[in-house]
């Protein structure tokens, strides 16, 4: 049996296949074209060769004899392929990929860790799976960003997520539940997960409140809150995504439409209206819509009515304008998602990637 010597110096068995698969994957890119049985013949004199002699052979040695087998029997063009292909290999062992400044900076910044070399990249991300690594290499692939920069380190003693965005369950409409939302996501955030979460369960502005300040600022003013956890926990040179969504019948709807019409308000986050196939039909007619809340600890009901056509200009103003609130058609999202066949699942909100 034959061993071959790899370059991270280990022993591993001679396979004819592989040296097969590199000189037709040459020839099928010059114009002579393939010859399998030269492959073959060429990988067969170079098993023999190494067989006869005893020698354990490095990768090198077998395809500098791949090279001298190919120029001997005329496939110079092939050859030269199989040269290129083997410096192109080599230039990403050495120095990994071609990067403008830009992607050279985000790769930095972002995804390698305390100076390790493009190659311990590799080995790192794909957790040791050569297929993998390989394909990462010839950039064929690539996992998400969160996987990118924390696989492995886990083994390392570092918290990491490799989840880039999670849905935290949408708060309910106490204290406890607004301030242990905001810690959820504090956490996520320090594992380097974005998140998403829903406003439409908080009750609206004005509306009464059994403690000392007698009325709610409102859903809305918990966006603030929000919005100031994510920026206040730190991420390798990134900050953390936030999404926010109310429903479109939330008699706080106007407000949150306009909220990042303040440059200096919510700016840790992005914003999103659930609109639902009944209030786009309210449009469509012309007809009032009805924003509508019922707290459920006083049992008191905040309704009030709308133009639908008038809330739906105004949410397509803002977003000509300000680049939000963006527009979720949650009846879709309600109708079409993974899970829609399941009545005991319930979707809350978006992610920040998929708004």
């Amino acid at each position: 049996m034959i061993n071959v010597l790899k370059r991270d110096h280990k022993i591993v068995k001679f396979e004819s296949v592989k040296i097969v698969n590199a000189i037709t994957k040459s020839m099928g890119e010059v114009e002579a074209g393939i010859d399998k049985q030269l492959a073959n013949k060429i990988a067969n004199i170079i098993e023999q060769k190494y067989s006869i002699s005893g020698v354990t052979p490095t990768v090198e040695n077998i395809q500098d004899e791949a090279e001298k087998l190919l120029f001997e029997n005329g496939r110079f063009e092939t050859a030269k392929r199989y040269i290129l292909y083997r410096n192109e290999r080599a230039k990403i062992r050495d120095q990994g990929w071609v990067m403008n400044e830009l992607q050279k900076d985000i790769y930095e910044q972002k995804y390698r860790y305390e100076g390790e070399s493009f190659d311990e990249f590799l080995n790192r991300v794909s957790g040791g799976n050569k297929e993998a690594k390989k394909l990462m290499a010839n950039q064929k692939f690539l996992p998400a960003g969160r996987i990118l920069s924390g696989r492995g380190l886990n083994e390392r003693g570092n918290k990491v997520t490799y989840s880039n965005c999670f849905v935290i369950g949408a708060p309910e409409d106490n204290l406890e539940s607004i301030f242990d939302t905001a810690k959820k996501m504090a956490r996520t955030y320090s594992y380097g997960g974005g998140c998403g979460t829903d406003l439409s369960k908080l009750r609206p502005n004005n509306a009464k409140v059994n403690n000392s300040a007698k009325e709610t600022t409102g859903a809305c003013s918990f966006a603030d809150l929000y919005s100031t956890t994510t920026g206040l926990i730190g991420q390798k040179n990134r900050r953390g995504a936030l999404m926010l969504t109310m429903n479109i019948s939330h008699p706080d709807i106007i407000e949150f439409i306009n909220l990042k019409t303040n440059l200096d308000k919510i700016t840790k986050a992005n914003i999103s209206v659930m609109i639902t196939d009944d209030f786009m039909q309210a449009v469509e007619d012309n007809k009032d819509w009805e924003l509508k809340f019922k707290v459920e600890d006083t049992n008191e009901i905040i309704s009030k009515l709308v133009k639908a056509k008038d809330l739906m200009k105004l949410l397509a103003k803002n977003n000509h304008n300000w680049a939000e609130p963006g527009a979720l058609f949650w009846s879709r999202v309600e109708n079409w998602h993974l899970n829609s066949e399941d009545p005991t699942f319930k979707y809350e909100s978006t992610n920040p990637c998929g708004w």
